[in-house]
């Protein structure tokens, strides 16, 4: 054997090695003002990308991603309001610890699943419901997120619609849908992804996103 391939051997088998091993999780650092626009439709894209598809749920994870100022309860107590004392099936990362208080104080939540027989991947969505920031021109600012929503989405996360698109688009007091992405995510498959987007003149922008099992192709099922 030469020099060269006694060198060589040792690093081809450590390549492997290195690449195999999980990235640690960073804490969710939302990049936008949090107001009822892009800017906090951007920062749930991006916290759900970190949270739903870079990984599988662990127990670890929801401590890992913890955003400042966020805490991590269990679902029942986010959801319903007492706890028990069996081990959580579900945790969620919360400003308030408590859903109606997150909904009215218009902070997004993570809830992370941990795996199952049914889901050995973990189970993962995220929820934002938030009041009109503007005292003018709301309007123009609902029309313009309706309009570009798809768009972002794409972009943003490089996602696919497998769902079928609305036939169009006109001004209106109320613009909601429910639509199905496929998106990359980890093990370099593809997460099917559902997307509820809520938007009304007379109460805000409401936007929830949840991942599914992975489909085997970009149309798949």
């Amino acid at each position: 054997m030469t020099l060269r391939a006694r060198i060589l051997l040792p690093l081809t088998a450590i390549i492997p090695f290195l690449s195999a091993q999980p990235a640690s999780s960073e804490p969710i650092a939302f990049a936008h003002k949090n107001w009822s626009d892009l800017r906090g439709i951007l920062n749930v894209f991006d916290a759900f990308k970190q949270a739903c598809l870079a990984q599988p749920v662990t127990k670890e994870l929801p401590q890992e991603l913890r955003p400042e100022g966020y805490q991590v309860v269990s679902s029942s107590l986010h959801g319903l309001g007492f706890d028990s004392n069996a081990e959580p099936k579900a945790v969620v990362l919360s400003v308030t610890g408590d859903e109606v208080k997150d909904f009215e104080q218009g902070e997004p939540f993570l809830r992370l699943g941990f795996p199952t027989d049914d889901a050995p991947n973990g189970q993962c969505s995220a929820g934002w419901k938030r009041a009109w920031d503007y005292d003018e021109g709301v309007q123009g600012v609902m029309t313009a997120a309706a309009a570009v929503f798809d768009s972002w989405m794409s972009f943003h996360l490089k996602a696919v619609r497998v769902s079928r698109p609305e036939d169009g688009f006109a001004a209106s007091k109320v613009y909601s849908s429910v639509s199905e992405w496929a998106v990359p995510c980890f093990d370099g498959t593809w997460c099917r992804v559902s997307v509820l987007l809520d938007l009304r003149l007379d109460e805000g922008i409401h936007l929830t996103m949840q991942r599914g099992d992975p489909p085997t192709a970009p149309g798949g099922g």
